[in-house]
Formats: C-alpha cells, sequence, structure tokens
C-alpha cells in the first residue's frame, strides 16, 4: 500500500492534492490541524492506481469519503465551500470509522440545505436508528456493559426520575460481589425511600411493575461472563439495554456492540457526554444497528438522562470539543 501524507492551506487543496498525487481511489486515514493548515494522511493500493488520469475532474465533488475522497458540494474550486470543510474537519475529528464517517458526509452532502447542521442531522437520521425510552413500561430493562461503563448511575437517574413523577420503579442490582459494588445505589435508594434488591445471577425480580436491573460490569469477550448475564436477562424475561461511556475506541466499540446484539441488545445508553472530546466510538457502536435510546451528560443524578436525538447528536459532532456537551434540556421520564 502507497502512503502519503499532503499539507495545505486549507482540505479542498489537501484533497486536490491527494486525488492528483493518487487518484480517486485513495483512501482518507485521517487529518489533522497543522501550523500551515491541515495536514491529510491518505493511502492506496498500487493495484487499484491507474497509469494515468485526468487531475481536473469535473465530478470530483461527488466522490466518497473513504472508499473514495470526498470533497462535498461537486466544486471544482481549489477551496471547498466553508461549511463543507466545516463538516469533513468535524466528522473526521470524532474519529468514528471511516466508513461511518462516509456515510454521514454523504447522506449531509445530499440534503443539500443551507445550514450544514441540518444537514448532518438529517443524514444522521438516515444513518442511525433513535429507539428513546419513553416510558420503561411493564417489561424489566436490564442494564449491561463493560465495567465502569455507567450502568448504576443510569439505574440511579431512572429511580430519581420515576420518583419525581411519582411512578413506582423497582431497582435491583446484581453487582453484590465486587467491594462497593452497590454502594452509592443504595445510598441513593435510602433517601428516596426505594431500597434496591440484591439479585443474585440466576434469580428472578418479582416485581410486576416498571423495573430496572443493575448488572455487574462484564468482559464482554468472556464467555463465562456473557453467560450469567443471559441468564439473568432470560429469567426476567428482560429487555437488555447496552451502557456504553463516551471517548473510547471506536473498532473496540464495535466488537463490543456486537458481542452484546447476541445477547439480544438492540437499544444504547451513551454516558459520559459531559467529559468526552470525540464521540466516535458511541458512533461506531450505534452504527452495527444499535439504536440511540437516552445520554448521560451530566455524573450528577438529579440532572437525569437525556433523549438523542438526530438534532442532538449533530450539535455534538459540529460544536467546540472543549465546550460543554449541548444536549436537548428534556429528561427522560422514568
Amino acid at each position: 500500500m502507497r502512503i502519503r501524507t499532503f499539507t495545505a492551506r486549507t482540505m479542498g487543496e489537501a484533497l486536490r492534492q491527494v486525488r492528483a498525487e493518487l487518484g480517486r481511489d485513495a483512501v482518507i486515514l485521517g487529518n489533522r490541524d497543522t501550523a500551515q493548515g491541515v495536514e491529510v494522511t491518505a493511502a492506496i493500493d498500487p493495484e487499484d492506481q491507474p497509469e494515468s488520469f485526468q487531475v481536473h475532474d469535473p465530478d470530483m465533488g461527488r466522490g466518497d469519503l473513504g472508499e473514495n475522497v470526498l470533497p462535498l458540494g461537486g466544486h471544482d474550486d481549489d477551496d471547498l465551500p466553508e461549511e463543507a470543510e466545516h463538516l469533513l474537519r468535524a466528522v473526521a475529528f470524532h474519529g468514528a470509522p471511516i466508513e461511518v464517517n462516509e456515510k454521514l458526509c454523504r447522506r449531509a452532502a445530499e440534503v443539500n440545505d443551507p445550514s450544514i447542521a441540518i444537514s448532518l442531522a438529517a443524514g444522521i437520521k438516515d444513518v442511525f436508528r433513535f429507539t428513546p425510552f419513553g416510558h420503561p413500561g411493564d417489561k424489566a430493562l436490564v442494564l449491561v456493559g463493560p465495567p465502569g461503563a455507567g450502568k448504576t448511575i443510569v439505574a440511579a437517574k431512572f429511580a430519581v426520575e420515576s420518583a419525581l413523577s411519582g411512578r413506582a420503579l423497582k431497582i435491583a442490582t446484581t453487582d453484590i460481589e465486587r467491594p462497593g459494588g452497590e454502594m452509592r445505589l443504595m445510598e441513593l435508594a435510602e433517601i428516596l425511600d426505594n431500597r434496591p434488591v440484591r439479585l443474585s445471577p440466576g434469580r428472578r425480580l418479582e416485581w410486576s411493575g416498571p423495573r430496572i436491573i443493575d448488572t455487574e460490569g462484564v468482559n464482554p469477550f468472556d464467555d463465562m461472563d456473557m453467560q450469567k448475564l443471559r441468564e439473568t436477562i432470560e429469567i426476567n424475561d428482560a429487555e437488555p439495554v447496552l451502557v456504553l461511556p463516551a471517548g473510547g475506541d471506536p473498532y473496540e466499540y464495535e466488537d463490543i456492540a456486537h458481542v452484546f446484539a447476541e445477547l439480544g441488545v438492540t437499544r444504547l445508553i451513551a454516558t459520559r457526554l459531559d467529559t468526552a472530546r470525540r464521540i466516535g466510538g458511541i458512533l461506531a457502536a450505534a452504527s452495527t444497528g444499535l439504536g440511540f435510546a437516552a445520554a448521560g451528560a451530566s455524573p450528577v443524578i438529579a440532572d437525569g438522562l437525556h433523549p438523542l436525538t438526530p438534532t442532538g447528536l449533530a450539535r455534538l459532532i459540529l460544536n467546540d470539543p472543549d465546550g460543554a456537551a449541548d444536549l436537548d434540556e428534556y429528561r427522560i421520564q422514568a
């Protein structure tokens, strides 16, 4: 594989250099800002590179990010439109897999709206699924995920919302073997007068109304861990919901999402959106087919959970990464 790095004043100029040097089939591996402007790293298999090709290409703006270069908008100028360059930089910054970035940018370019936020939101709606909770309902929810994902905090936020809305929500936890695993949830429950049930693996939570089961963190690649979790899900006739913190490795999160999907997971709660600068891991996990159900953007339990919408996700992608997480102001009502 032939790999080259190109430095230019703007993204548009850099992409033109890539096309001139490597051709239409070049793959963008990454980009970063430099003192000179922008640096783009691209690669191509020598077998895919033609002996000669037309540098001035009237269809240049219709390429794809990933398998082809993506200058948006069909322009032959040296510079991309400012909005298109902003979109490319913003999407690439979060580090999602190339094929995910390609889909988002291509769908956004097809919308042809003056606002890149609206265009990106439309692209997000087309690429990802959104499956909000509303009320948990009568079926149990089992919060699953790797250690430290924030499952206990999510369960506590559901408990607070249920108390505020006057709904009877039963909380249980299987995190009873790890020292301190249930302590925070138990302390909160004392305040709410809703003490969680300590649930051993393989035991059913006897409660007919809305209920949420917080589970211990598991290694998704350990068969014994996953089998114990499967038993908890099945005996409680429950819907497993994956909880993942933002900021994780995108390719690792893809693998994790696939493994949990085998347990019947179809929805995802993203946590720690207030502390992560990059959400490519969350995007990668959702790209496997999981639906965005909710998001946590604060460690304060009383702040509750937020619905994650295409518009809210677009704002997260486009906003200043050093700023606060910008989500809808509404909270999930348990």
